[in-house]
């Protein structure tokens, strides 16, 4: 699992940071449009509040959560919630930490 984190993060950081060369491209780089929101258009959940599961009251039993335990410290992220927003920076402990769906 660890060897596909880090393939994931090389892959997205070259795409990110990359200086393409489009010369051999099969499609013109001028017809390429964006297609999602504009920059900044999905806001990032930062610091979010949580709550026991048992005062979860907006949720299903059978709802899909994203988990993440570090340094001791467990959190579920809904994914309906998630989805709206894509990115959660949160800490755990004194690690910060950005989620992402």
């Amino acid at each position: 699992m660890r060897w596909l984190i880090l393939l994931l993060l090389l892959l997205v950081s070259g795409l990110v940071f990359a200086d393409w060369d489009y010369r051999n491209s099969l499609i013109d780089p001028d017809e390429i449009i964006s297609g999602g929101p504009p920059k900044n258009g999905i806001p990032a959940l930062i610091d979010p509040h949580f709550v026991a599961a048992s005062e979860a009251d907006y949720m299903r039993a059978d709802e899909l959560v994203l988990g993440v335990a570090i340094n001791g410290v467990a959190r579920a992220y809904p994914t309906r919630i998630l989805s709206w927003h894509e990115l959660v920076n949160d800490h755990f402990r004194d690690l910060p930490v950005l989620v992402s769906w």
